[in-house]
C-alpha cells in the first residue's frame, strides 16, 4: 500500500475514533445533565444499594434500571433512585445492617443473607420442596406467601419487600482449586463448605458431614483463590454474579437442586410509611411491574450464565435420578428433624404443608 494511502486510512480512523469518543462523552455528559435535574426536581430519594453492576444486566437479574424507570416515571418524578451499584456499599450482611438502620432506603439481597432481619424468609431454605424455578414462582405469587410470610415481616415494622428475584436452585460447586465432582452426600466427608448467613442452610448442611463455615459474600473469592474452601452453594446466577471474579474460581457445579437462591428487593419500612400513601402505593407498584418483567426474562439469564460458566472451564453436572433421591431421602422436608424450624418459623408443621401445596397452585400472577 502507498505510504500516502495508509497515512490517508490511519488519519480516517483516527479521525473515526476521536468522533465516536465524542459522541460518547457528549451522551454521557447530557445523561449526566439529565440525572442531575431529574434529583433536583424530586421531593424524596430512595438510594439503592446492590452489590451486583448495572452494566452486567444480561447476566444478572438485579432489575436495577427497570426498577427505576418505574420508580420515577410512576411517581411523576416526585421520588429519585439513586442506584449504589457493584458493592460500593457493602454486600451481604453489611447490606442488611444498612437497610434496617436507615442508612440507605432500599437494598437487594439474597433470602439468605437478609434472613437474621426477616427471619420467615429462611423457610424457603428447608430443602426439597421449593426449589424448582416453577415452584418458587407459584410460591411467592400465592396468597399462603403472603399472608404466611410477607404480612409478619410487614407487621415488625422493618422491613417491606418490594421485588423477589428468581435466580434459580442453589448447587454445591467445588473451587478450582479443589476440583471435584459433589453428587452424593458422602462426597463431603471433610469438606470445607462455605455457607452463607441462614441458620436453616446451616442446619442442612450440618447434616451432611461437611466442614461448614460461614463466609461473607465478599470474601468468597478470594477464600476460593487461596484454597481456604472447598465447596460452595450458589445457584448459577450467584456464581456468575459473585464479587471479585468469583466465576473464574469454579470446579465442579453440581446441580442438586436444594433450596432457591432467592434475591429480594426490600425498602426501609420506616422511609416508605413517611411517604403520602398513595407515593407509597407507587412505588410498590413499580415493584409489582418489575417483577412482571423479570419473569417474561430470568430463564434466559439462567442460561447465559450457563454458558459463560462453561466458557470458563467449569463442569456442569445433573443429577441422575438416584442420585436425586438420595439427597432428598435423606435431607427432604418431610423429615421430622425439620419440625422444630417449621414450627419455629411459621407456628405450625401444617402451616409449612401450605406453602408446600402453593407450590403445585398457579395463579394469575403467573
Amino acid at each position: 500500500m502507498p505510504t500516502n494511502r495508509r497515512q490517508f486510512l490511519q488519519a480516517s480512523f483516527a479521525v473515526g475514533a476521536s468522533l465516536l469518543l465524542s459522541e460518547r462523552a457528549k451522551a454521557s455528559s447530557e445523561s449526566d445533565l439529565e440525572e442531575k435535574v431529574k434529583r433536583q426536581r424530586a421531593l424524596y430519594t430512595l438510594r439503592l444499594a446492590s452489590p451486583y453492576p448495572i452494566y452486567q444486566s444480561e447476566f444478572i437479574p438485579h432489575m436495577h434500571i427497570e426498577f427505576k424507570s418505574l420508580v420515577e416515571r410512576f411517581t411523576n418524578g416526585k421520588v429519585y433512585v439513586d442506584i449504589h451499584h457493584n458493592g460500593v456499599l457493602g454486600s451481604g450482611r453489611e447490606l442488611m445492617a444498612a437497610v434496617t438502620r436507615g442508612q440507605v432506603e432500599a437494598i437487594l439481597i439474597s433470602v439468605s443473607n437478609l434472613s437474621r432481619a426477616a427471619p420467615a424468609l429462611d423457610i424457603l431454605n428447608i430443602p426439597f420442596w421449593a426449589s424448582a424455578n416453577q415452584a418458587f414462582l407459584n410460591l411467592i405469587c400465592s396468597p399462603q406467601w403472603q399472608s404466611m410470610v410477607i404480612d409478619p415481616i410487614n407487621q415488625q415494622g422493618k422491613l417491606t419487600v418490594l421485588i423477589h428475584h428468581i435466580v434459580g436452585a442453589r448447587t454445591l460447586t467445588s473451587t478450582k482449586h479443589f476440583n471435584r465432582l459433589i453428587n452424593l452426600p458422602e462426597k463431603l466427608e471433610g469438606v470445607v463448605l462455605r455457607v452463607p448467613a441462614s441458620k436453616v442452610l446451616h442446619h442442612f448442611y450440618n447434616m451432611t458431614p461437611a466442614n461448614v463455615v460461614d463466609v461473607p459474600w465478599a470474601k468468597v473469592a478470594k477464600m476460593a483463590r487461596t484454597d481456604h474452601i472447598d465447596v460452595m452453594d450458589p445457584s448459577v446466577i450467584g456464581l456468575f454474579a459473585g464479587r471479585d471474579k468469583l466465576r473464574h474460581q469454579i470446579g465442579h457445579v453440581s446441580l442438586i437442586e436444594s433450596v432457591p437462591d432467592a434475591w429480594v428487593t426490600v425498602a426501609n419500612q420506616k422511609w416508605l410509611n413517611n411517604l403520602s400513601n398513595k407515593i407509597k402505593l407507587e412505588i410498590q407498584e413499580a415493584g409489582l411491574q418489575t417483577f412482571r418483567t423479570h419473569v417474561a426474562q430470568f430463564e434466559q439469564r439462567q442460561q447465559r450464565c450457563k454458558r459463560a460458566l462453561m466458557a470458563l472451564g467449569a463442569k456442569i453436572y445433573h443429577l441422575n435420578e438416584d442420585e436425586k433421591q438420595d439427597w432428598q431421602q435423606r435431607f427432604g422436608h418431610h423429615n421430622a428433624q425439620w419440625n422444630d424450624i417449621k414450627r419455629e418459623l411459621l407456628g405450625s408443621t401444617q402451616a409449612f404443608q401450605q406453602l408446600v401445596d402453593a407450590t403445585q397452585q398457579r395463579s394469575s400472577d403467573n
